[in-house]
């Protein structure tokens, strides 16, 4: 196994310290697909990156003793950000390496909203997998090294009923997509983005069947699921009108 990332060691820390002051802290990005799934990087080393910055996520309730833990071990807090989104976001700076950590609370918001609020006792040092994956799969201007991720968590979990460390539980990304027609209307077309990736992709070419079998049964269980009033009344609107934010609009 290689050695362990600097960034890795201290979002882990980071865990730690904060599961020693009683505060419930995770991983998320790229982190957290690093602690959950980096022995797929050796059997297929193209998948392989070292993450630059970290991702967590905490209860609102906790931010101002998780703001204490962190600049106690000597992480710098942006206060400008934080003054003004430290309601659902926090923003420190390692002084170290300059990477950036980024705190989510409760919910998580980028092309779109997931909520975390009851799901940060049920996994840990990360956010559960199935959870993981939804973060990479809601990123409607999705990257390569984000649709690098995903295969990687495909390759590593067995979609299931539950999230463990081998397993995620594709009933809440059926929840998630079932009430949310934005949020289902990115996860399919990105789904999509996978196949076309792997299947346009020499490197990858030994992980192509196993992971569009995978993608196929989520995709076959999101499009068979019963759908929400809600959903269902924002299906009809449809493209029309935007269905994911910008990054930098939040």
């Amino acid at each position: 196994m290689p050695e362990e990332p600097r960034i890795v060691e201290l979002g882990l820390r980071i865990i730690h310290e904060c599961e020693r002051k009683g505060i419930v802290a995770r991983l998320l990005g790229g982190v957290a697909v690093y602690v959950l799934a980096s022995d797929v990087y050796i059997k297929v080393p193209s998948l392989a990156r070292t993450p630059k910055d970290i991702d967590l996520a905490a209860h609102a309730k906790d931010s101002g003793r998780l703001t204490e833990v962190l600049e106690g071990i000597g992480m710098e807090p942006d206060r400008r950000f934080n003054a003004l989104h430290g309601y659902e976001r926090l923003m420190f700076r390692d002084p170290a390496s300059g990477a950036r950590i980024d705190v989510f609370l409760d919910v998580f918001r980028e092309s779109h909203i997931i909520s975390l609020r009851d799901r940060l006792e049920l996994f840990k040092p990360t956010i559960p997998p199935s959870d993981l994956l939804m973060t990479k799969l809601q990123i409607w201007r999705i990257s390569e090294r984000d649709i690098k991720d995903l295969i990687t968590l495909l390759l590593k979990f067995k979609i299931g009923n539950t999230d463990t460390a081998e397993e995620l539980d594709a009933n809440r990304i059926i929840n998630l997509t079932s009430n949310d027609w934005g949020l289902y209307k990115t996860t399919v077309v990105n789904l999509g983005r996978v196949t076309e990736y792997l299947m346009n992709s020499k490197e990858l070419e030994g992980t192509k069947g196993e992971v569009i079998d995978k993608v196929n049964n989520l995709l076959n269980r999101i499009n068979s699921a019963p759908k929400s009033i809600r959903w269902r009344l924002r299906s009809i609107i449809g493209e029309r009108v935007k269905w994911y934010e910008e990054p930098e609009e939040v």
